[in-house]
């Protein structure tokens, strides 16, 4: 571990002397939105830094600053003494920044070692050059930084045969291949399994020590920044509200109102609270029928058999969730049960309905709603047109249905239609931000802006795709608060999640898949 003095939390800080990185009096504006505002802070070598905060905090527009892709309108950022104003991405490159991204980037079609032998090039200044050769340039380089990332045994592999952990290991490899002083890592296990996840930043912990870089990382796994990270930065409306060690941060009231919540979507739950046991009655009468009854699902990407012979029933007003690593074919699952997927054969049938082979359209019509985990939000609308653009009648079961009689049974009032007030009762940010373009957004902005356009469609079941990836637990806890709220009006939700926690407070049931095989259920 680094020996650096921590900070006591703060709002204000003063860089120490002799820090590798210095930002000072950093500010951007977007129209009339202060993204970075009089953000300050200090990075040691040897230091692994998180900076944390909402969805919207200006994590990644600091990032952006701090990696020369955006410029800012007043501040400095010092690297050991040089200032990195006005340099472009490959100029900083050179000079010793690296970054890895939220979303891997890496050359799918080239060989492991050939995406670090292509990372080696750019730092020898010779990307550019006529007909370079990845192939042949510093092998032995490429396959020693393979080895510090434990993937010297995969070097000949295709990169698009890899797990995703190996690719984020992958990235980090070729992010050292310019010999970095700073290392800006985007949320590096965004995605990943839990013991991915701290495996990965063990092995940049043990970088770190060897090298002695300094790391600055953003991050909404807390469990991964209460681990890790030497000191922890924390942002709200652009602006740095907290910080210091994990502990001290944890402690703080004001970054517990605006980021932690209660802290049960983490594991740390300072005010849990146990779900309320169905009547005998009710449990009866939604036993007796299924609004989704999968039966013998198989599905393909192409020649590739992802999904096989899966059987799942869900109730309704029943929350169910698929849990797995990534990869393990949760959203093939969900895809397949809409319609998505290219090929599929095995029977789904929901609300009394045969959609076995209906088109996505058709099964929507039907009251079936889906929530990508891309989201798919039309940027160029705004908040509240894109919440027009998903309104569809109120819908109603076959009378005399089996569906029909356990709805009646649990609640009456299931089938009612959505409004945009009880749409902002749910989700109040989205009210507050009615007129801005969806473009304006941040991620977890739009995650609940892509729920809330479901629920205008008035479903009887959501397909729910990794609602908690890539948002703040906050809004986590939202998440989890919208769900029981479906659960409440009669609405069914087959969600699929990494997050144990979250899954577990927010499911009755639940189904555990592994390489596209449904292995357990309870």
């Amino acid at each position: 571990m680094s020996t650096h003095t921590p900070q006591t939390t703060a709002h204000n800080h003063s860089p120490s002397d002799g820090a590798l990185l210095n930002v000072q009096h950093l500010h951007k504006s977007f129209g009339g939105n202060h993204a970075v505002n009089d953000v300050s802070f200090s990075l040691q070598k040897g230091e692994l830094l998180a900076l944390i905060g909402p969805n919207g905090a200006g994590k990644s527009t600091t990032f952006n600053l701090l990696n020369g892709q955006l410029a800012p309108e007043s501040g400095s950022i010092m690297l050991d003494g040089a200032s990195l104003l006005g340099r472009k991405p490959h100029e900083l490159w050179r000079m010793g920044v690296s970054r890895t991204f939220q979303m891997a980037q890496t050359f799918g079609s080239l060989t492991v070692a050939e995406n670090v032998q292509m990372a080696l090039l750019s730092a020898d200044g010779l990307s550019l050059a006529p007909w370079p050769r990845a192939t042949h340039h510093r092998r032995a380089d490429a396959l020693q930084l393979l080895a510090q990332v434990q993937l010297d045994t995969q070097a000949n592999r295709p990169c698009n045969a890899l797990a995703y952990g190996d690719v984020k290991r992958l990235e980090l490899a070729m992010a050292l291949a310019n010999e970095p002083r700073l290392l800006l890592m985007d949320e590096p296990t965004a995605g990943m399994a839990p013991d991915e996840r701290h495996a990965l930043m063990a092995l940049t912990r043990n970088l770190v020590n060897q090298r002695g870089v300094a790391v600055l990382f953003t991050e909404h796994s807390m469990d991964v920044v209460f681990e890790h990270a030497d000191r922890v930065l924390v942002m709200a409306r652009g602006a740095l509200i907290a910080q210091g060690t994990p502990a001290q941060v944890q402690a703080d009231g004001h970054v517990q109102a605006v980021y932690f919540g209660s802290g049960k979507t983490f594991g740390v739950s300072r005010t849990a609270q146990p779900k309320s046991a169905e009547t005998s009655a009710v449990a009866t009468a939604k036993e007796a029928s299924s609004l989704l009854h999968v039966q013998g699902l198989n599905a393909w990407y192409g020649a590739a058999h992802v999904v096989f012979d899966a059987q799942l029933k869900v109730q309704r007003g029943e929350v169910v969730a698929l849990i797995g690593r990534n990869g393990a074919g949760k959203s093939s699952t969900l895809k397949a049960i809409m319609g998505l997927m290219p090929r599929r054969t095995g029977s789904v049938v929901f609300a009394g309905h045969d959609i076995s082979n209906a088109e996505p359209h058709h099964a929507a019509r039907l009251g079936l709603g889906y929530v990508p985990e891309d989201r798919r939000i039309f940027t160029d609308l705004t908040v509240l047109e894109n919440l027009q653009l998903g309104v569809q009648a109120a819908r109603r079961l076959a009378p005399g249905s089996r569906v029909m009689a356990a709805d009646a049974a649990s609640n009456p009032q299931a089938l009612a239609p959505w409004s945009l007030e009880q749409i902002f009762a749910l989700f109040p940010n989205l009210a507050d931000m009615q007129q801005r373009p969806a473009s304006h957004m941040s991620g977890g902005e739009q995650q609940m802006l892509t729920v809330a356009r479901t629920l205008m469609g008035n479903p009887l079941m959501v397909l729910l795709d990794e609602p908690s990836e890539g948002v703040a637990p906050v809004i986590v806890e939202q998440m989890a608060e919208m769900i029981l709220a479906l659960k409440r009006q009669g609405v069914s939700v087959l969600l699929s999640e990494q997050n144990t926690h979250f899954a577990q407070w927010v499911s009755d049931r639940s189904y555990a898949l592994d390489r596209g095989v449904l292995t357990a259920s309870d």
